[in-house]
């Protein structure tokens, strides 16, 4: 759900090996019932977990998937998309990379492109992203250009991950995941941010908006005023008075309205 939550049956779990004895990863949660049993609900990283066993999709399926996407979204009048990749937590870093070499530029070379593309990439890999525009520019061609990096502050509202002041109602103590540590998403940031790239965070509980919002302070201190536009993906739930911090640094509040996911290729990429 929402790229946030995953459900696998008990057959699923078994090939896996999440029992009762398997640990939360680090900004993951096995939901479990009274006795610790795993319920089969996996949020965030957790979903790893099972991703990690489940047979990769072939190469043209992937491309039959963005034809299908792209006709879809032009159907519907759309002509350009921003596609954040399918990196979410507990996937890998290296889905995104693969896309970009055996889809998009397949198709490029194929003359197949039917949308124009802005390219995000995880985070994590922001070196690799940086040479690649140093070798290559901004703009591949007049269908794709490289945006920047990708990263996740906190999870969905309809997991409950995302990281609010107040617990859920229905989970007393229960606050959302954290599922970076600010200090290492503010080092990649300050990084990323000197290499010249568009950097876009995930929050979505205000205590996540409120961390980003002081993080991208201390970035502008540190690295300078420059025309950056940072930009705070969904920005859903906002404490009193962080709205107009909004505009100090010209962040972007990048907000769906109505969350809906493109099949296939672009499935999950709006989060």
């Amino acid at each position: 759900m929402d790229g946030h939550m995953g459900l696998a049956n008990s057959l699923a779990m078994k090939i896996a090996g999440i029992d009762k004895n398997t640990n939360d990863p680090v900004g993951g949660t096995i939901v479990r019932t009274t006795e610790r049993e795993p319920t089969g609900l996996l949020v965030d990283a957790a979903m790893k977990l099972v991703f990690n066993v489940i047979p990769e999709v072939s190469v043209n399926d992937r491309r039959e998937a963005l034809l299908t996407a792209s006709r879809h979204a032009l159907m519907r009048g759309v002509t350009t998309v921003v596609d954040v990749g399918s990196y979410v937590p507990g996937t890998s870093e290296e889905q995104t990379w693969q896309d970009f070499s055996d889809v998009y530029e397949w198709a490029h070379s194929m003359g197949k492109m039917m949308i124009r593309v802005c390219l995000f990439f995880p985070m994590p890999t922001w070196p690799r992203v940086s040479d690649l525009i140093h070798e290559r520019g901004r703009s591949l061609s007049g269908w794709i250009h490289l945006g920047g990096v990708k990263a996740f502050l906190d999870g969905s509202l309809g997991s409950s991950s995302a990281w609010f002041y107040e617990p859920y109602e229905d989970v007393p103590g229960d606050y959302g995941l954290q599922l970076l540590d600010m200090d290492v998403l503010l080092n990649a940031t300050l990084e990323s941010d000197k290499s010249g790239l568009q950097v876009a965070i995930h929050a979505i509980g205000d205590k996540a908006n409120d961390m980003l919002l002081d993080m991208f302070d201390k970035v502008v201190s540190l690295n300078g005023t420059k025309d950056r536009r940072f930009r705070i993906e969904h920005a859903q739930h906002l404490s009193p008075g962080a709205a107009t911090r909004f505009g100090e640094h010209g962040i972007i509040a990048s907000v769906q309205i109505i969350c809906w996911m493109m099949p296939t290729l672009l499935e999950g990429r709006s989060g």
